[in-house]
């Protein structure tokens, strides 16, 4: 939802206020009595109450300018990678506008959870700018394909189409959405492959040279998994 700045003209917001006060005096006046100060000081009270929230509310907003988003991603200065970035946050937005049109819960979650990891691999890419190439066919076929499908199944929901081959559709792409989730991770996973294989790397040579210098009392042992996607260090003294 966009969020938008006060404006920083309330003129307007002011000639409601002082209007608001006059009305609200003298409604106090001809309902409740005023013979005594407190009287007098009550009504104030109230007129300065009023008129400050229809001089608040008076202002208005000032929609020319949008305030900045917390979902706005920065800029790594190479033009190739941040149009591809920027291309990717349109079909992002075009995704989220077809998820708030689709009124299934279920449905909705997944689209949910496809906008947040692809967040995380354009993210991933602004980090290290070098990895752009292996988002390629991300960008130019799963993430505007996944576009189309959405759309289509909004359409068919809109048209409420009852048709065996429009409910089987329908259902196809909805067990097509938790492929397309599983294979958004494994994206954003293989992103982070050559990062952790470094870490390991980095690890044995740590080992080996203290091993050299004598600078360690303790034993690293790397246990790796069959896919090589993770790796732990666990420190072993030495009997």
């Amino acid at each position: 939802m966009a969020k938008y700045k006060q404006s920083k003209s309330p003129v307007k917001g002011w000639i409601y206020g002082f209007i608001a006060a006059g009305l609200t005096s003298l409604g106090y006046a001809a309902i409740f009595p005023l013979h005594r100060w407190p009287h007098y000081l009550l009504m104030a009270a109230a007129a300065l109450l009023v008129g400050r929230v229809a001089q608040i509310m008076g202002s208005g907003l000032d929609t020319s300018q949008k305030a900045p988003s917390m979902d706005e991603l920065p800029l790594t200065g190479d033009e190739q990678v941040d149009r591809l970035v920027k291309r990717g946050q349109e079909i992002i937005g075009q995704i989220k506008a077809e998820n708030d049109l689709i009124p299934d819960p279920e449905v909705s979650r997944k689209i949910d959870e496809i906008e947040s990891v692809s967040n995380k691999i354009f993210r991933t890419v602004i980090e290290q700018p070098g990895k752009a190439p292996q988002i390629r066919r991300f960008m130019d076929y799963y993430l505007p394909t996944t576009l189309k499908m959405l759309t289509g199944y909004r359409k068919m929901d809109e048209r409420r189409l009852q048709g065996s081959e429009a409910v089987a559709v329908k259902q196809k792409i909805e067990s097509a959405l938790d492929v397309v989730v599983g294979a958004f991770r494994k994206q954003l996973n293989t992103l982070y492959q050559n990062d952790i294989l470094d870490i390991s790397t980095d690890i044995d040579v740590l080992e080996t040279m203290l091993k050299q210098d004598s600078l360690t009392g303790q034993q690293f042992t790397m246990n790796r998994t069959a896919t090589g996607g993770q790796a732990q260090a666990q420190a072993q003294k030495e009997e």
